[in-house]
């Protein structure tokens, strides 16, 4: 997968996630225990990890790539 296509799958799984919490938090069935549990544990996080993948993807392709080296001998 090309940086471009790897940016641009983060970034909607980003958005989706954003969109959901939005909806979530402007919803009125914000009382909703099951809702607030996905928020909690699957959202909230995955916004996070998308959000630092976007930021930080050069360092990640960076280190992603001297591990996948193999050492010649």
């Amino acid at each position: 997968m090309s940086n471009k296509n790897l940016r641009n799958t983060v970034r909607i799984i980003h958005l989706i996630a954003a969109a959901t919490f939005g909806m979530y938090f402007y919803s009125p069935i914000a009382g909703n225990e099951n809702l607030r549990l996905i928020i909690q544990f699957f959202t909230l996080p995955s916004i996070a990890l998308t959000g630092l993948a976007l930021w930080q993807q050069a360092y990640l392709n960076k280190l992603l790539n001297r591990n996948s080296r193999k050492p010649s001998a």
